[in-house]
């Protein structure tokens, strides 16, 4: 294993024992230019230099630059901050592998014994252990505690190690490994020297029940009681949290197992609360509410933000509205979730006037609505049939750097074609695909309604021209096509007398195995019939025929 050393020579690149850097790196430093090859930088320098001084450049056979030793002044504060400047995490172990490398180690045998060993801080392994772990490195994170608990922190680990052991469960949660994080869990008293405890113990079974895997919990629950471990508050928590979130589970058992919690906090009432709530159950949630009041717990934005998402869901917009206007008298400020919780209600309950004075506060407020949020807003206008104010609030998200879905631009669509803006519907189809915005298996049925719509409202409007144009667009995009709305192009076009364009339609219905109907033939031959060239050629044959009989 090659050693980084200060002075540092920017071509010795720090290898960790699982990664060879293959770039050479040119460092520039404010007003001073490029370094050039073989400069000696001094490691408060490294420390406190951006990475966007340092710049990649051409990628080079790798190789084991040679040992070298660590000067006397490195401390595990230059580490950390070494460390801490580093955005690729993988570099970082690096770092931290070469400067926490003992000097006897058989991949340096030319090390110099007398050299200090490096003892880093609980922060740096904090650190680094929660840097790789966000970036998906779990079992680089996982070695690392191993090595640390073997070599830097032997006797005994367990306090130095246990706040990035606890961030490593809960990264192999986030990651949907939570099986893996049991394992590692089990093996943690034998394979890193950390007992267990009741935090340790509480991170692993917030990660079996956020996965669903009830049993083990409840079995993971058991060993916690039989290993003497009283559940904390945040125990408590994690089982409420199980049973509120198991639909097939009555609720009153939630209740009962939220009235055995010594202490409960507001994460306690904010989970029973909540899943009163979603089994219908809305005034005992509000009684529970007034008694979190009474207890002198202090309602979160979280408290506030479920019930008045319930109330609004409910049509009980009064109650919703005076909950929101007492967090602010509280001095709890809602937040993006708050707001889109009791617009998306208001506009389902066809108070539009009231979610857009609610928007115009948001902004002011300086939270920027998402998409969520403006569609909510989109939709309670178009069932109300006011599409001005509709597509004034698209620009307004537009403005605002949002891009507007599928399900979006649907909505304000077939709105138009509805209230018989057809051109204008047609419009916004062509804004949509030049945006990109194209089918996928989720949205397919809602192109083709999109698409559909506009090409029968277009011809409903006499505008054939652009229909066929925006049937040719469907076509291209690999959009299918209605059997009615085939039809209904061949009858416009025929009544235009297009021949050419009806004919091609009928074609691709053909092509689609979409037989057409008599009245789509009668449609196409009546046109044909009527052109006089036609039919004097049919009548000659026909008297030929005649003639030869």
């Amino acid at each position: 294993m090659g050693l980084w050393a200060g002075p540092i020579d920017v071509h010795s690149t720090p290898i960790g024992p699982q990664w060879q850097l293959t770039y050479v790196e040119v460092l520039v430093l404010p007003g001073q230019g490029s370094i050039p090859p073989n400069t000696s930088v001094s490691p408060d320098t490294l420390a406190v230099l951006p990475n966007s001084s340092r710049r990649r450049r051409s990628p080079m056979p790798p190789s084991t630059p040679s040992a070298t030793r660590w000067p006397k002044t490195l401390t595990a504060d230059h580490l950390h901050r070494l460390v801490r400047a580093e955005r690729d995490p993988r570099r970082a172990l690096a770092l931290f592998d070469a400067a926490t490398a003992r000097p006897s180690s058989a991949s340096s045998p030319a090390a110099d014994p007398t050299a200090p060993v490096l003892l880093p801080s609980r922060d740096t392994v904090s650190l680094l252990t929660s840097r790789l772990a966000s970036a998906g490195f779990l079992p680089l994170a996982a070695s690392l505690l191993s090595r640390c608990s073997r070599e830097l922190f032997p006797s005994p680990p367990g306090a130095a190690l246990e706040p990035p052991f606890l961030a490593l469960l809960r990264a192999y949660s986030r990651a949907h490994q939570p099986l893996a994080a049991l394992h590692l869990f089990r093996s943690a008293p034998s394979a890193l020297g950390l007992p267990h405890s009741a935090r340790s113990y509480t991170a692993v079974l917030a990660a079996l029940v956020a996965h669903s895997h009830l049993p083990l919990a409840r079995s993971l629950l058991a060993d916690m009681r039989a290993a003497g471990f009283a559940p904390t508050t945040a125990t408590y928590n994690v089982l409420v949290k199980a049973h509120c979130s198991d639909a097939a589970a009555p609720i009153d058992d939630a209740v009962r197992l939220f009235r055995s919690i010594p202490k409960p906090d507001a994460c306690s009432y904010n989970t029973v609360i909540d899943g009163l709530c979603r089994r219908g159950r809305m005034p005992e949630a509000r009684h529970l509410f007034e008694e979190m009041v009474v207890n002198e717990i202090e309602p979160t934005v979280v408290t506030y933000t479920t019930l008045i998402h319930w109330l609004a869901r409910e049509a009980c917009f009064d109650d919703a509205l005076k909950l929101f206007d007492e967090m602010s008298r509280r001095g709890i400020m809602p937040n993006v979730v708050t707001y889109s919780s009791l617009i998306d209600g208001l506009c389902k309950g066809g108070r539009a006037t009231s979610a857009m004075e609610l928007l115009d506060r948001m902004v002011k407020e300086r939270k920027l609505p998402n998409t969520i949020t403006y569609s909510s807003v989109i939709d309670g206008l178009y069932k109300e049939g006011r599409l001005g104010d509709a597509m004034e609030i698209l620009d307004r998200m537009r403005l605002q750097g949002r891009k507007p879905d599928a399900g979006l631009f649907g909505k304000l669509i077939v709105g138009l074609c509805d209230a018989g803006r057809a051109v204008e519907a047609a419009n916004y189809l062509d804004e949509m695909n030049l945006a990109g915005i194209q089918p996928n298996r989720l949205t397919w049925s809602l192109h083709v309604r999109i698409n559909d719509a506009v090409v029968t409202s277009l011809c409903a409007k006499g505008e054939v021209g652009r229909a066929f144009q925006v049937y040719q667009s469907m076509r291209t995009r690999g959009i299918s096509t209605k059997p009615r709305t085939f039809h209904l192009l061949v009858e416009c076009l025929s009544k235009k007398n297009n021949l050419e364009k009806a004919a091609h339609v009928v074609r691709d219905m053909l092509s689609e195995r979409c037989i057409p109907e008599r009245e789509t033939w009668d449609a196409i031959v009546h046109v044909y019939w009527s052109k006089k060239k036609v039919r004097q050629a049919a009548e000659e044959m026909w008297n030929q025929l005649t003639v030869s009989n």
